[in-house]
């Protein structure tokens, strides 16, 4: 029993480590909590996904609504895919990572960005610009110093 307890602390430990540089849900290790990244775009809501329309990208597991979200990912996932792995845009900006909630969003020039909070997504429009810019340049350094 101690054994298959310990076995399953280490593979949890090794997805939550595969899965720093896209925020993922620690239960299921579903990229963004299991919302379909197509629908921001098609629906203009947070769409929760279905195991049904599953797809592995960048070692993470993606759902969506339909098999045409689905699609449509598939031949184009980093125009779909939040901007920073999901990580809170506004975060980001300052120059850290922090979990983005997938309930939290803003569509900038066809860019799908996540927020922590209603709060910081009310910031970040305040210099959307500046924001992004300043993300955009933060980004790599934090996204090399999280686990692959």
């Amino acid at each position: 029993m101690l054994s298959a307890l310990w076995a399953g602390m280490s593979l949890e430990a090794h997805a939550t480590a595969q899965s720093r540089r896209v925020v993922t849900d620690a239960n299921t290790g579903f990229a963004i909590y299991g919302y379909d990244p197509v629908a921001y775009f098609t629906e203009h809501a947070a769409v929760r996904g279905s195991r049904d329309h599953e797809y592995v990208w960048n070692g993470v597991s993606w759902l969506f609504s339909s098999r045409a979200n689905k699609a449509v990912f598939m031949q184009n996932p980093d125009v779909y895919a939040p901007q920073f792995g999901g990580h809170g845009a506004l975060a980001v900006a300052r120059g850290y990572a922090s979990d983005g909630n997938p309930n939290v969003w803003a569509i900038y020039r066809n860019r799908l960005f996540l927020f922590y909070s209603y709060t910081a997504r009310a910031a970040w429009t305040e210099a959307v610009d500046l924001h992004v810019e300043r993300a955009d340049q933060q980004w790599p350094s934090i996204e090399s110093s999280l686990s692959r």
